[in-house]
């Protein structure tokens, strides 16, 4: 287990939603999806939501705001509220019409200008590490500047055996081993002790 302490913190980590799928057996009824429903092609949603759980038990944030249409969102808060017992009160899900990363991106720059919202403090966006060079893009397109951290560098913090894990649920090979040491140094920068 971690012994490291966090030396990175944001009031508010706004979490992108992804694919639900039903899952009856599970106290939320939800599980991540495994694909994409729009293109079929892998989602790590479960990386995704393992980072939401551990970046609130770490204490990075002091809340998550998930985003998502089709009321993704709130399946996801379920799923962390009910699946990992994260505190109620430290998960907020906020819709949208759109279902893509740049209406979420839309939806997070509405709640941080908008002067009737709870104040959002310092902020964060997080998602898996694939999302984020994208997200970046459109970020900036919508004139969106808040800092970026992959979802699966908090469950890794937690717990940095998890690296092999992570590795083998890329698929292996070079380009996962790769993705994993860029993931340990983000670790790192999060904890204060990464060495050039």
């Amino acid at each position: 287990m971690n012994m490291r302490k966090l030396a990175v913190f944001a009031d508010t980590a706004f979490g992108l939603g992804f694919d639900v799928d039903a899952a009856p057996e599970r106290m939320s009824g939800f599980k991540p999806a495994r694909s994409d429903v729009r293109t079929g092609k892998e989602l790590f949603a479960d990386l995704r939501l393992e980072g939401f759980a551990s970046l609130l038990r770490i204490g990075f944030a002091r809340q998550l705001i998930l985003i998502g249409g089709n009321n993704y969102g709130e399946a996801i808060r379920e799923m962390l509220t009910r699946d990992f017992g994260i505190s109620s009160d430290r998960v907020l899900s906020i819709g949208g019409e759109q279902t893509n990363t740049s209406g979420d991106i839309l939806i997070i720059r509405a709640r941080i200008e908008n002067p009737q919202a709870p104040a959002c403090g310092s902020c964060a966006l997080v998602s898996n590490f694939y999302h984020l060079p994208r997200t970046c893009f459109d970020m900036a397109g919508k004139n969106l500047s808040i800092p970026v951290y992959p979802a699966e560098a908090f469950w890794l913090f937690e717990d940095e055996k998890r690296i092999d894990r992570i590795a083998e649920r890329l698929g292996g090979g070079s380009l996962a081993e790769r993705v994993c040491v860029e993931l340990q140094g983000i670790v790192d920068k999060l904890s204060g002790t990464y060495r050039q």
